[in-house]
């Protein structure tokens, strides 16, 4: 199995996952096809499930929106990691940035969950249809743009607005709202917001001054 979670670690760590995802999500991990991913399984197990109420399920769509968007980041950075292929380094930046946000739909796929068994203590008050519409365009815009063909300069700031959006506010907003057994033991497996954001903070500066000629030509 690829991605960020591999079967070996599910076979690692049995009773996060199963506490995280359940039974099912376990056994279908374990005997899944080498070419799936661990939120391939989660999402497979997720259509068969129903949903609790009304409330919880309205919720439950902003987090289906914003897995979406994790993913549409994970594509736009390997993209980016293929379009920069002959820059090693920052080729590997763009993928690792790529796993960054597999992960981050993982977790939400986890809060998605928790919220759907009613474990959950609050809503966002941050989260507006307004700010979700906005986000939406710039992905949109986003995406538009890198397959149109980026400049090295244009993706390392496209890397700055994202990582500056909406998208980790929200995500932390999210993941925080729900009572989630192991969420230390769980998290370990990600690369968190502060992180995240510190590393491509760290990266796009290192970039910036180390193919200067290339980003102010």
């Amino acid at each position: 199995m690829q991605g960020v979670i591999t079967t070996k670690a599910i076979l690692q760590n049995p009773i996060v996952i199963i506490e995280g995802f359940g039974l099912r999500v376990f056994i279908n991990a374990l005997f899944a096809d080498k070419d799936a991913t661990f939120l391939d399984i989660i999402n497979e197990c997720h259509e068969l499930d129903a949903h609790k109420d009304m409330a919880s399920m309205n919720l439950s769509e902003i987090v289906n929106q914003f897995i979406g968007y994790e993913l549409k980041s994970q594509e736009i950075y390997t993209m980016l990691s293929e379009r920069f292929s002959e820059l090693s380094d920052v080729s590997a930046f763009f993928k690792n940035l790529a796993r960054h946000e597999e992960g981050h739909a993982i977790v939400l796929a986890r809060v998605r969950r928790e919220i759907e068994r009613g474990h959950y203590w609050k809503e966002s008050k941050q989260i507006h249809l307004d700010e979700i519409k906005r986000f939406d365009r710039f992905m949109k815009k986003a995406e538009a743009s890198v397959l149109a063909g980026v400049s090295l300069a244009e993706a390392l700031t496209l890397v700055d607005q994202l990582e500056g959006s909406e998208i980790n506010i929200v995500f932390e907003n999210l993941n925080k709202s729900v009572d989630m057994k192991s969420r230390k033991r769980f998290e370990k497996f990600f690369v968190m917001t502060s992180e995240h954001i510190g590393y491509c903070d760290k990266q796009t500066t290192a970039f910036r001054k180390k193919y200067a000629a290339l980003v102010n030509p």
